[in-house]
């Protein structure tokens, strides 16, 4: 049953069964990392692997993984199991070829071109009955001959615009009609199957269609079908017309309009729409009056028409090409003197703005030297008045004392009793200073009569 799995997986993936390993038990959580880790682990003497796929069997409750070698299995080298998560993981491969089973094939082969088996056996001398053994062994890798011969078609599905992965019908035509030569030995049923394979959308809907119709229907009358509805069915007038109109689209390289413009030049030339001689004369009026041309380009193709010689496709193409790879070497060129011109540009800012900024700090530095020489004077200002503040209390050399330059003050212009007495005592008791010497005590016959410390009135020399 694992070999049967392996053997018609390797048919749908398109490689051969002899290259392929099925990997079994595989825990559903098992993430790429773990898995490639060890499957590198255990294959590693047998070359180089990539894993193709893989699927989740409900009957082992576990995942399956395809493994393609880069070379047929080795079987001295290749493993039974591999250690990996959640205990061993088992390994299913082809098994060895028999001499029998070799010659089956042999013979297989032999019957696709036309020989029997019977006449090969008694060429090589077999007996009857190892013959009809032989036949049956043949039919059994039946299987394993078309799976040698397989290749996968592309994916077409009947789009006007093909999606990611998929081929426009011309390309996918060819492939599939080469193929079916190449499985001229296959059964019709395998061909129809590789047929539909390739279909999706609306084309694989018309084939299911035909054989749910006919189930007869071989793989050949399909795809006629289908050849019939997707096919180029245009009239000679209307490819003749899209040839005439056709220009240049926004966006589009000269280059690519020369290919899209050949692939119409063709198809007319193939319905008769377009005479064979004429297809320079009509590629070279389209690019000419459809198509964005430079000015060397233009004056080229002019004096070529001029002189009446229109350039093949091939001389065409390769005008367009010099073209377009002048214009990308100007383009270059003119990036290049741009980003020369922007980087210029930037060194004169930047040397503008370190000019500024030395301005800048010149005139900071200037008026940090003012502010420094402001403080200085006004430090030595307040040195000044500090000390005269300090020469004012003290007594000076040679200078009245503090006694004398208060009896003068008392002996003042108006003569030595101007100043209040009572106001001069009481100040002298207050301060609670004793007398200095050379100044008399004020008699208290002197004071106020009724001691209120009221000052009478000084009396003046008239009136004695």
């Amino acid at each position: 049953m694992a070999v049967t799995l392996l053997r018609d997986w390797c048919r749908w993936m398109g490689i051969s069964a002899r290259r392929g390993l099925l990997i079994l038990g595989i825990p559903e959580d098992c993430d790429e990392a773990e898995l490639q880790e060890s499957l590198e682990a255990a294959l590693w003497p047998m070359g180089h692997f990539t894993v193709l796929g893989k699927v989740f069997r409900e009957e082992d409750n576990a995942t399956a993984a395809l493994v393609e070698l880069d070379r047929e299995v080795n079987y001295a080298l290749v493993p039974r199991e591999i250690p990996g998560t959640g205990g061993p993981w088992n390994v299913v491969f082809v098994p060895r070829c028999s001499g029998e089973e070799f010659l089956s094939r042999v013979f297989h082969f032999l019957e696709q071109q036309g020989q029997t088996v019977e006449s090969v056996a008694g060429a090589l001398g077999l007996g009857l009955r190892r013959v009809c053994w032989l036949r049956s062994v043949s039919r059994a890798v039946q299987p394993w001959v078309e799976t040698m011969r397989y290749q996968r078609l592309g994916v077409f599905s009947g789009r006007d615009q093909p999606a990611p992965g998929e081929e426009s019908f011309e390309a996918w035509l060819d492939h599939t009609t080469d193929m079916l030569h190449v499985w001229q030995g296959v059964s019709e049923r395998e061909k129809r199957r590789r047929l539909m394979e390739g279909l999706r959308g609306t084309a694989l809907q018309l084939v299911h269609g035909l054989l749910a119709e006919n189930p007869a229907r071989t793989a050949q009358d399909c795809l006629a079908a289908l050849i019939q509805v997707f096919g180029d069915n245009e009239s000679q007038a209307t490819i003749r017309v899209k040839c005439l109109t056709a220009q240049q689209e926004s966006g589009e390289r000269l280059s690519a309009f020369v290919l899209r413009l050949e692939v119409l030049l063709q198809k007319a030339i193939e319905k008769g729409a377009l005479a064979r001689a004429s297809a320079d004369h009509v590629r070279l009026r389209q690019v000419l009056t459809r198509a964005n041309l430079t000015e060397p380009l233009d004056e080229a193709l002019r004096k070529l028409r001029m002189v009446g010689r229109s350039p093949s496709f091939l001389e065409m193409l390769g005008l367009v090409r010099e073209s377009e790879a002048w214009e990308a070497s100007l383009a270059r060129n003119e990036r290049a003197q741009a980003e020369e011109g922007a980087g210029a540009r930037a060194n004169a800012q930047a040397d503008a703005r370190a000019g500024a900024k030395a301005e800048d700090d010149k005139v900071e530095e200037k008026e940090q030297e003012e502010r420094e020489s402001e403080e200085e004077d006004s430090d030595d200002h307040d040195a000044v008045l500090a000390g005269l503040g300090q020469a004012r209390p003290s007594e000076a050399p040679g200078g009245p004392t503090p006694a004398q330059m208060g009896s003068a003050s008392r002996e003042g212009p108006g003569g030595p009793g101007c100043e209040p007495e009572g106001l001069a005592q009481a100040g002298d008791q207050e301060t609670g200073e004793p007398l200095e010497e050379g100044l008399k005590p004020i008699p208290e016959e002197l004071g106020n009569e009724d001691g209120a410390g009221e000052m009478s009135p000084p009396k003046s020399s008239s009136g004695k």
